[in-house]
């Protein structure tokens, strides 16, 4: 597979899975492990912790798309 339809398929995916990362981030009840008042930083959490989330996943569903790719090939 060409290298730049598998960064243009990486980039795809890293935005769809981030926005469900994101909205399953959104039902966590974060509040109580905060201080009352703390509401940016537990955005900045849930923000981060969604982009890492996202992360882990992408790399995990690219390495099975390589891999599949070089074993079909």
């Amino acid at each position: 597979m060409d290298p730049n339809a598998l960064a243009l398929l990486e980039a795809l995916l890293f935005f769809v899975i981030l926005a469900i990362t994101f909205k399953a981030m959104m039902a966590f009840d974060v509040h109580k492990h905060f201080q009352k008042g703390a509401v940016w930083q537990m955005q900045i959490t849930v923000i981060f912790m969604s982009l890492a989330l996202s992360y882990l996943v992408l790399k995990a569903i690219m390495n099975l798309i390589i891999i599949s790719v070089q074993l079909f090939i």
